[in-house]
């Protein structure tokens, strides 16, 4: 018997900017809606509410305080309200098939205005069944995580934009974008004239992108015009490691596209993936109860997993060593964060994640 899908339950949660976005391509790549910077911030907080993994809770409750936030509003009354939740509700996307097929859909069925048991007033925001598959079924498609802090104090919309290009290519370390697909596609300035000529692109929308991701994210990077002739065709970026703090964000993709990111054959690199996953189940297990004493959730622990094994090198060992190599070297790791942890607690601080402490400590190997 086929079992019954349960009830849409309803999530409830504080504005955590510590909060992860998982973003799948398709959602990235919906550059014809025209959505204003604060229904982006909107729909990237319901992500970070979300359990990609139990489609079963898809409305997720903001306070009046929290949609002002977002939306750069103040002290907006319920018909200020009831106008700007029409924009979620009512623009169209589009997902583009393999085939050339496309479907039309929204994204939101329903936003429920009132006031909860406290007589606070909140709302309720609830997912389409078309757009069920791109919030909740991410692993079918290419997708990248980011920490929600780095985009919900974004003051400008090519910022936004800009931010999830380079988050998106950061593995590349540097990249040219045709100044066209960058002006009219990635930062979404299609149709406006006025930034036709680079100098006026730059001036208005590239530079201050640029400084404001600089400045307000994770990311860290330059950029330069590369000329044919006496016009700029194209614009390098280059992606420099920010010195990575406590709170500095480790995404699971970043570790397979960078994998990834070789002159390998297509079949190669699935049959090197396959066995990796295979082999890496079980370092992972071993890393997890070894060397950090079963303190992080097993999905934390791949992570770790995916950075140690770029540290530690395996091509003089056998399994069994490069096994032991591995756990030495993160129960090191683990050593020094709690040595640094209990030097903090005498000065009446904590680290305040040890989870992303412990990655950044085993990155900024990596980089060294």
């Amino acid at each position: 018997m086929a079992k019954k899908r349960q009830e849409n339950a309803i999530i409830e949660g504080n504005l955590d900017p510590k909060y992860w976005v998982e973003k799948s391509d398709p959602l990235i790549l919906m550059r014809s809606v025209p959505f204003s910077l604060g229904e982006l911030k909107i729909l990237d907080t319901y992500i970070s509410r979300i359990n990609a993994n139990d489609d079963t809770k898809r409305t997720v409750i903001f306070t009046k305080e929290e949609y002002e936030e977002l939306m750069g509003l103040t002290c907006a009354d319920p018909r200020f309200l009831e106008k700007n939740t029409e924009g979620l509700l009512g623009k169209i996307v589009t997902l583009k098939m393999p085939n050339k097929d496309f479907l039309k859909f929204v994204l939101f069925s329903k936003a429920y205005y009132h006031k909860d048991e406290y007589g606070k007033p909140v709302i309720e925001l609830t997912c389409t069944e078309e757009a069920r598959d791109l919030f909740f079924c991410i692993g079918k498609y290419h997708y990248f995580k980011y920490a929600l802090e780095n985009v919900i104090h974004l003051n400008r919309k090519s910022s936004y934009f800009l931010y999830l290009h380079i988050v998106s290519n950061r593995y590349r370390k540097e990249w040219e974008v045709d100044l066209n697909e960058l002006r009219d596609n990635v930062l979404d300035c299609k149709g406006l004239k006025t930034y036709q000529e680079f100098k006026e692109f730059k001036k208005a929308v590239l530079e201050p992108a640029v400084k404001e991701v600089n400045k307000k994210t994770d990311c860290e990077f330059s950029y330069e015009a590369i000329k044919r002739g006496r016009r700029v065709a194209k614009i390098k970026f280059t992606y420099h490691s920010k010195t990575r703090s406590i709170d500095s964000q480790m995404t699971f993709e970043d570790v397979r596209l960078l994998a990834d990111n070789n002159e390998q054959t297509q079949q190669e690199q699935d049959n090197n993936r396959e066995s990796e996953l295979n082999y890496g189940s079980l370092l992972a297990d071993l890393l997890g109860g070894v060397s950090c004493d079963n303190e992080f959730a097993p999905e934390q622990i791949r992570v770790l997993q995916d950075l140690v094994i770029q540290v530690v090198d395996r091509t003089a060992c056998d399994k069994n060593s490069y096994e032991i190599k591995c756990c030495d070297y993160l129960t090191r790791k683990v050593h020094m964060m709690n040595a640094y942890d209990k030097e903090k607690q005498r000065n009446g601080d904590l680290i305040g994640n040890r989870f992303k402490y412990l990655c950044s400590m085993i990155q900024q190997d990596i980089d060294d």
